[in-house]
């Protein structure tokens, strides 16, 4: 009910010395909570909690889902499955804190943080996308990386490995890192604890946690709004660790989830990312890509540079926005074949029931309008296209 639905309450209150902003997270906690608090003040009598009885389909219904609530087996997921972890010591050398990224190249990282950038060259961290990792003032890591994925190609950064990543340059790469002030300490591993590490190092996270990051996935069951009608994920076409997320410090930037020196008739215009697609096609999750208005993919978007199962023609890139689809539902618009086009009004009730695209005529208030779905003249059809240009509807 409410109470699943109501997620926080934000309050800010204005006093002699400021504002005051105070956020309440899962504000309905009890069936009754307490009348006396809320009453307080209004003069009203509080009535006792006996006037109240909860009904008795409530009672029955209590394990019933939230309304658009999200089911998942108490299970871990494994991200980048396919990649071998590796263990890399990392320490801040300086007086403030400093903050990595998932998909931000270790090799290109702030001068001051102290790695093996050797070992670092051609990884980035083992940690679920759009996650980072922070190194607070003299902290020392041992962390989990892995190597880039899809063509394995490093740009963006500090620009001191750029191009596609070759371990016989490695060398030349390190030292003109170093000639340029970036801190690099050599970390010796014995095979026996690299060996360790790979299994130890393996990126998992709890189904239940990343249905509320990245949207439900294979296997996951949701419910439709309020209704009795529920939906099991048939597939997922995004790949586990390299997701598109959008945001401060997220993957979707420059040489990372986003491609580098693209024009923009090469990548998408808009991604719509991790949306759950409900269609004749099937129940799954996918990235949707936009070009020229039109749908241009369905799948992987991303960049092909560093992230695996990219679909050619989903490319992200510099001239690409970003709709965040993660706990959204994205299906075909309905369509209404007779409507009397009498007033404005009624394309803003179509939308909202989940039309997007009218068939009719008329030409507004008019008693031909109300009689018959037809607009007579050129003139009327050209002022009736005029004044429904600035809304989205067919």
């Amino acid at each position: 009910g409410v109470g699943d639905m109501l997620d926080e309450v934000q309050v800010e209150g204005t006093f002699p010395d400021g504002t005051k902003l105070v956020t309440i997270h899962h504000p309905i906690a009890t069936m009754d909570g307490n009348l006396e608090l809320a009453l307080y003040g209004s003069f009203l009598p509080v009535p006792l909690a006996d006037c109240f009885p909860l009904p008795e389909a409530a009672v029955a219904t209590q394990l019933v889902q939230a309304p658009g609530g999200v089911l998942t087996v108490n299970d871990e997921l494994v991200l980048n499955a396919s990649r071998k972890p590796r263990a890399l010591q990392i320490t801040n050398l300086t007086d403030r804190p400093i903050q990595v990224g998932s998909h931000y190249h270790l090799i290109e990282a702030n001068p001051y943080l102290e790695m093996d950038r050797k070992r670092a060259y051609g990884y980035r961290l083992n940690i679920p996308s759009g996650t980072a990792v922070r190194f607070e003032p003299g902290d020392r890591k041992t962390v989990s990386t892995i190597p880039i994925g899809g063509n394995r190609v490093i740009t963006g950064g500090n620009n001191l490995a750029s191009g596609v990543v070759d371990e016989a340059a490695a060398d030349g790469i390190v030292a003109k890192a170093v000639e340029k002030g970036f801190h690099h300490k050599p970390m010796v591993v014995s095979p026996e604890e690299e060996a360790r590490n790979a299994v130890a190092m393996i990126c998992r996270m709890p189904r239940s946690v990343y249905a509320q990051t990245y949207g439900p996935t294979t296997g996951d069951v949701v419910r439709l709004g309020d209704m009795e009608l529920y939906v099991t994920i048939e597939r997922d076409l995004t790949v586990y660790g390299d997701e598109c997320k959008f945001g401060g410090g997220k993957v979707l930037r420059e040489g990372m989830g986003q491609a580098s020196g693209l024009m923009a008739a090469q990548v998408l215009d808009t991604i719509i990312t991790n949306a759950l697609i409900i269609d004749y096609t099937g129940i799954y999750k996918a990235d949707i890509g936009i070009k020229d208005g039109f749908i241009a993919g369905i799948g992987k978007g991303g960049n092909p540079d560093v992230m695996d199962g990219v679909v050619p023609n989903m490319i992200v890139g510099v001239n690409t926005e970003v709709i965040a689809g993660e706990g959204l539902i994205v299906t075909a618009g309905g369509m209404d074949a007779h409507v009397h086009f009498i007033c404005p009004q009624l394309c803003t009730e179509a939308l909202a029931s989940g039309l997007t695209t009218l068939v009719g005529g008329g030409s507004g208030p008019a008693t031909g309008t109300n009689a018959t779905t037809c607009t007579p003249g050129p003139a009327h059809m050209k002022l009736m296209l005029q004044a429904t240009d600035v809304i989205p509807m067919n």
